[in-house]
């Protein structure tokens, strides 16, 4: 399973993409993405969103 990602929410800070330890996130039009088959759900990025887009 993969955290899911608010697109109305995020603003594309980037702060989940530099924290997370797989690489499964990223920018994509200036919003951010998960590739669920890199994301090992570890829940790091979650307390990094400021604009709490992410949940698991």
């Amino acid at each position: 399973m993969a955290v899911t990602i608010d697109k109305e929410k995020c603003v594309g800070c980037g702060d989940c993409v530099e924290v997370c330890p797989t690489d499964a996130l990223s920018l994509v039009d200036e919003k951010a993405v998960c590739d669920e088959d890199l994301c090992v759900d570890c829940g790091v990025c979650i307390p990094e969103c400021p604009e709490d887009a992410i949940s698991e």
